[in-house]
């Protein structure tokens, strides 16, 4: 086990493989996964595109795979629209534990896009009605029968998701890379709530290959991605 320890906002998130690692995308929206791990014929699940899609179009770039993109938010999906491809396919929908309309409060800086299911104080108390939809929903509703990797930048949401049985069934049977930024520093959630998330993820045979500088954006790679 490779102890390296990312004490970052008091949560201790260490690292248990050393394998090769390749980052896409800019300072602010990019994300390492396994170094020449996909190739065309792979399909990515990419949950939460803000106004970046740095990394969508960094692996479509290199590796000519299919990323399916999704983001209920109003500003995001006037944002993502004119880049939809045949390679990039957005969706108007977020990832939940089940299937609803949710509330969903807009920051308090106009110049941003992320806000969050849950109240937190960097929220205002205005907000959008919003769609969530299962992994096992979205799977169904856009034809995807098979996934390389799944990121999920869901403002707090997954901790819901990661929590939910059907959701983890379908991990472990996936595979998948899964890249997951956390989001302890709301006021809803806790740092425990990561580190439960993380010892869960653990369990089902998925381990920390990667953790940011922030220590919020994490990598679990399935055991058999390093084999």
């Amino acid at each position: 086990m490779v102890q390296r320890w990312w004490r970052t906002r008091g949560t201790d998130i260490y690292l248990d493989i050393d394998v090769p690692l390749e980052f896409h995308g800019s300072d602010y929206g990019g994300w390492s996964i396994a170094a020449d791990s996909l190739n065309a014929d792979s399909v990515v699940l990419s949950f939460g595109i803000g106004e970046d899609i740095t990394f969508d179009e960094a692996i479509i770039g290199k590796y000519a795979c299919t990323v399916h993109a999704f983001d209920p938010t109003p500003k995001a999906l006037t944002y993502v629209e004119p880049f939809a491809s045949d390679k990039l396919r957005v969706y108007p929908w977020g990832l939940g534990a089940t299937d609803e309309n949710r509330t969903f409060y807009l920051p308090r800086n106009p110049r941003y896009v992320s806000g969050s299911i849950s109240h937190s104080r960097h929220l205002k108390n205005q907000a959008v009605e919003v769609s969530l939809r299962s992994l096992e929903s979205t799977m169904r509703e856009t034809g995807v029968r098979r996934f390389d990797v799944l990121k999920m930048d869901i403002e707090g949401s997954e901790y819901e998701v990661l929590r939910d049985d059907e959701t983890m069934q379908i991990l472990e049977q996936q595979r998948p890379q899964l890249l997951v930024e956390f989001h302890h520093r709301f006021a809803s959630y806790s740092k425990a709530d990561t580190q439960d998330i993380v010892a869960r993820l653990r369990r089902a045979g998925f381990r920390v290959a990667w953790v940011s500088r922030r220590g919020e954006e994490v990598l679990f790679l399935p055991d058999k991605a390093h084999d």
